[in-house]
């Protein structure tokens, strides 16, 4: 499953530096979106630009043509490739392998500059940085289970082995127009905490069932980096006969006020 989502897809070289938010999956590809607005015909001799982390460690190196391997840090090496074909046009993007939920929140910056062709080193495009993101890593919730006691009315949601922690709804269809009751989270006990070894989430949500003419209880679990969100329904037979015997309660009330009548 690839998955990316990312805040906005380009960053012009100006004068002020936008920050991006990027989404992405554990070990799912993702781009680093950057653009530095180049002279027309720039050539490539004639350009620099290089990524760090927050930690000043780099990514990528380009220098004058050439890519730098060398100034690399370890932790980049074999996951980070750019885009040469479209590096005349100014994409200095970067393709990040394999991201990890060590990459996650991540600051990325890039750095860029253009010479003059005349051989003396001299700017058209002086040093500065040009893009800034935040990396977002994350571990999509697979299955979640909805489990409902109907003597006790209560309910328990879970899910687990996820990433980062989830925001958990509860929700209530009304029997007779179909209309939807969200649970206050006041009236929710939840209990969510990561795994010390890989930190990835389990979740147990549990309610108790308030009295009124509903037919289902729904539980919603939502990974707010990727904007998924898993939904389990439970039908209320309980409920259905409940609404069935105030049914019968009623019409013989009817009848009985019919006879009174006569």
């Amino acid at each position: 499953m690839f998955i990316i989502s990312v805040a906005c897809f380009l960053l012009l070289g100006s004068d002020a530096t936008d920050v991006l938010y990027v989404n992405t999956t554990v070990g799912e590809s993702t781009v680093l979106p950057c653009i530095l607005m180049l002279p027309a015909n720039t050539d490539l001799k004639y350009l620099r630009f290089y990524w760090q982390d927050e930690r000043q460690q780099v990514l990528y190196s380009f220098n004058e043509g050439k890519v730098m391997p060398k100034h690399v840090n370890k932790l980049y090496r074999d996951r980070i490739t750019a885009f040469p074909q479209d590096m005349t046009g100014g994409n200095i993007s970067l393709k990040f392998e394999y991201p990890t939920l060590e990459d996650n929140h991540r600051v990325f910056r890039a750095f860029g500059a253009v010479f003059d062709s005349t051989g003396m080193k001299r700017f058209i495009i002086e040093h500065r940085e040009i893009c800034q993101m935040t990396l977002h890593v994350a571990v999509p919730y697979e299955h979640i289970s909805l489990t409902v006691n109907e003597e006790t009315m209560t309910a328990v949601c879970a899910t687990q082995r996820g990433f980062p922690k989830p925001l958990v709804e509860w929700r209530l269809q009304n029997h007779s127009d179909n209309t939807q009751h969200l649970l206050d989270p006041h009236d929710v006990n939840t209990t969510a905490a990561p795994d010390p070894q890989d930190h990835l989430y389990s979740l147990t949500s549990t309610i108790v069932i308030p009295r009124g003419p509903y037919q289902s209880v729904a539980c919603l679990v939502h990974n707010p980096t990727l904007n998924v969100t898993l939904i389990a329904t439970h039908v209320l037979t309980k409920g259905e006969a409940e609404r069935s015997r105030l049914s019968l309660a009623g019409a013989l009330m009817v009848a009985a006020a019919a006879v009174l009548i006569y």
